[in-house]
């Protein structure tokens, strides 16, 4: 039996379509292909779509956009063997992936457009396709974010590295929080980290670092809007800015304000 779950991926939150059966083509969503030309964020990997199955043969298609970089097929195999053949093959040749289980791996591709998977096993498997993009980041607002309460607001400054955009907390008709990054752009780097923070106004990486500060996760992208959802434990009473900071250097490359 084959399963397909299609996810907006880490980095979007838009319309993918799903169907089921074993020859399905998955398209993925969130991120802006309008234009092919334009700023480049730092590249990041989006989820297209997750599979699993048990053994025998199954031919799904998935969709790898245009412009990406590359695609990869993560996988996990309990037992057998697997092997993945793609049409188009990768241009190196040979089967994307072809192993004897139990095993973890990845394997790659730079072939974009419509792929098809020939997925045969002995044995159970999870393969998770991700494509890496480097375009801008267009998130839709949560929906919910339509008739939530505006806990605070403010615009991007520079403190280390230029930073540019507007960001909003919200707390959300169930009573969750969330915020909202909106044409966002700050300096390239693929290990950068959301912060809400106590300080009121950093102005520099130590201002940020000393106070108290929660990490809500990954920056989805450096260029674009985004939504993150914030855990129910932090105090969000006690949040006074937004904190872009890049993790392998310790420095906040920016910053906004939240205006109550």
């Amino acid at each position: 039996m084959l399963c397909l779950v299609a996810f907006a991926g880490a980095c979007s939150s838009g319309g993918g379509t799903v169907a089921s059966g074993p020859d399905t083509t998955i398209a993925a969503g969130g991120t802006d292909t309008t234009a092919p030309e334009g700023p480049k964020a730092a590249a990041r990997w989006e989820t297209v779509v997750t599979l699993d199955g048990a053994a025998g043969t199954t031919s799904p298609t998935v969709d790898i956009l245009p412009g990406a970089i590359q695609w990869r097929a993560r996988y996990d195999c309990a037992g057998g063997a697997l092997k993945v053949e793609t049409t188009p093959p990768p241009r190196r040749g040979g089967p994307l992936v072809d192993t004897a289980c139990p095993k973890t791996g990845e394997g790659f591709s730079i072939v974009t457009g419509r792929v098809q998977l020939t997925i045969a096993a002995t044995g159970t498997w999870k393969i998770v396709v991700d494509q890496q993009v480097d375009t801008p980041l267009d998130e839709p607002p949560l929906a919910a974010m339509a008739s939530a309460r505006v806990l605070g607001q403010g615009s991007f400054y520079d403190v280390e590295k230029n930073g540019e955009g507007t960001a909003r907390l919200y707390r959300l008709p169930d009573g969750a929080h969330a915020l909202r990054i909106e044409n966002l752009k700050v300096n390239e780097n693929t290990d950068l980290f959301v912060w809400l923070d106590e300080a009121r106004a950093p102005k520099t990486s130590e201002d940020a670092a000393t106070a108290q500060y929660w990490v809500i996760g990954n920056l989805k992208s450096t260029i674009g809007s985004q939504n993150y959802t914030i855990p129910s434990d932090i105090p969000i009473d006690r949040v006074n800015s937004i904190v872009i900071w890049c993790q392998p250097v310790a420095i906040a490359y920016a910053a906004a304000a939240l205006a109550r």
